[in-house]
């Protein structure tokens, strides 16, 4: 067995869900920039005590921004004017800035009012490691299984399928594992700071995926995937 292989599959998924798509070609030009940038958004955000506003903004970019274009005709209009590849590899684009920004807001959030919540260092690093664990480990096996396109809802965009749902690793126990279980290490930055707020963020946002699933995503599976 070739071990590289599995290994390149690993940095390739891990970097993905990050928002760094390697397989993005000449668009990696203008992607590593954009990331960059907002790294140092998140950076500039905590000097000038703007962390709020930033965690704000980085929620509504992600789950308001992915409704609209997964959930409007903004998508199609997108299809029409630059074709399907050209298309495709924009959107992955917007949205891997969409995945890199959120963790940012959830990292920003985590340092707003640090130290709120008193727990013992025992608690607090047993259910940090615990929900890093079951979180990332449980998201990371799901995309592993599903591939890449589907974790940036390429189906979604396209408006076909483009494979068939899979019994397989998480998705045997877990109807919807990288909403449900897949979020929980979103918890952990908040756990490790005390901050009060930070925990409220994370569960904002382990709520707003679930409120994209079935306003956006569960409608698009039925008439697609659960046809008749």
């Amino acid at each position: 067995m070739n071990i590289f292989k599995p290994m390149w599959k690993a940095i390739y998924i891990a970097l993905a869900m990050s928002g760094l798509r390697l397989d993005a070609g000449r668009y990696l030009f203008a992607w590593v920039p954009l990331l960059g940038a907002s790294a140092w958004l998140v950076y500039q955000s905590e000097l000038s005590g703007w962390l709020i506003e930033y965690a704000i903004c980085a929620w509504a970019f992600y789950y308001v921004g992915i409704s609209l274009i997964l959930g409007t005709r903004i998508k199609r209009m997108m299809l029409e004017k630059f074709g399907e590849t050209t298309a495709i590899k924009l959107y992955d684009t917007i949205c891997g800035l969409m995945f890199f920004n959120l963790g940012g807001g959830v990292g920003a959030a985590a340092l707003q009012a640090t130290g709120a919540m008193e727990i013992s260092p025992t608690l607090k690093w047993g259910l940090t490691g615990l929900l890093a664990l079951a979180g990332f480990g449980i998201k990371f096996w799901s995309t592993w299984i599903v591939g890449a396109d589907t974790y940036y809802f390429r189906d979604l965009f396209l408006q076909k399928a483009h494979g068939e749902f899979t019994a397989k690793g998480p998705y045997k126990w877990l109807a919807n594992p990288m909403y449900g279980a897949g979020n929980l290490h979103l918890y952990c930055f908040a756990l490790l700071t005390g901050s009060e707020f930070g925990l409220w963020y994370a569960l904002g946002c382990h709520v707003s995926i679930y409120a994209f699933y079935f306003i956006v995503e569960k409608p698009f599976i039925r008439r697609i995937y659960q046809a008749d």
